[in-house]
């Protein structure tokens, strides 16, 4: 028998006053779908569905999705939409309502928090491989060894005469987006998702090392390349500096400079994309959803 779902506008009207997301000038054109990794990687993650859900007023089916926590939150969906309608916003909201209803206990939120911090590690473990040259394939076994292995940080001290020994194009790149302004706030680190240890990524460590000039230490960093471009760091920062378009430049003169290959860009998009399947299997035990 066909379950249908029964539409309810007024709670849809409730749902986009209380996160302004603008879905009901969504036209289904798809951009979001095209542009979230997560879905590119997996074929399971919709931000088009959520929105129309949302529209529609079927918050009850919308609490029960496993789709409003495979979201990473890189707000590439909303950032891509021609008609500025806010997927990532009514993620926000469901997750904030899953828990305001207690529809899941706050040990598994504090568990689903920890495995996202841990899956941050396996990135990096990841792009460590790649910069290293070797193979891309992953195996669970392989998963669930860097999904443990906490990054060292780096033990190696920094001479003075080390300091401010970047590149011309370096230094311009520190110049044009601010970085001189940076207070060391960490204002860019509590808003960045994917801050969750400190060796693994934080942004004012990378910002500070390149007020520095300390441009071997960073192109040469696995760091830079976990950016989700969720540009974060600049809309919280007070000073207006540019963070996301830093960092997104300093992989570039990674590539100018020779620190990886012309190629290694695209290759890291694909082996990055690896890893989300394995993440999703770990959220689908964690919340005991039905697994594809």
């Amino acid at each position: 028998m066909t379950a249908y779902l029964t539409p309810n506008p007024k709670l849809g009207r409730a749902i986009e006053a209380a996160v302004h997301a603008e879905g009901n000038l969504c036209w289904t054109c798809n951009s979001c779908l095209t542009e979230c990794p997560v879905n590119i990687a997996t074929n399971r993650m919709q931000p088009l569905k959520i929105v129309r859900m949302a529209t529609l007023g079927l918050l009850d089916e919308l609490l029960r999705l496993p789709e409003i926590w495979y979201c990473i939150t890189c707000n590439r969906c909303s950032y891509v939409c021609p008609m500025s309608v806010k997927p990532a916003a009514i993620i926000r909201y469901l997750r904030q309502e899953v828990a305001r209803h207690k529809l899941v206990a706050y040990a598994t939120i504090t568990r689903y928090r920890e495995l996202f911090s841990r899956f941050q590690r396996t990135r990096w473990h990841m792009a460590q491989h790649c910069l290293n040259g070797f193979d891309l394939s992953l195996n669970a076994a392989l998963w669930h060894q860097w999904l443990e292995t906490p990054v060292q940080p780096s033990a190696d001290k920094i001479a003075s005469e080390d300091l401010f020994r970047g590149s011309k194009a370096f230094r311009k790149a520190a110049a044009d987006n601010s970085l001189r302004a940076c207070l060391t706030c960490c204002e860019c680190a509590s808003a960045c998702p994917i801050f969750c240890e400190r060796s693994v990524f934080d942004p004012v460590w990378i910002f500070r090392m390149a007020n520095w000039g300390l441009a071997d230490e960073l192109l040469d960093s696995p760091s830079i390349w976990l950016c989700i471009a969720c540009q974060r760091c600049t809309d919280a920062c007070s000073q207006q500096i540019k963070g996301h378009h830093m960092i997104r430049r300093l992989q570039e003169l990674a590539v100018e400079e020779g620190f990886v290959g012309r190629d290694f860009p695209s290759c890291w998009k694909k082996a990055d994309y690896t890893l989300y399947p394995f993440v999703l299997e770990e959220i689908d035990a964690l919340f005991g959803f039905p697994a594809c």
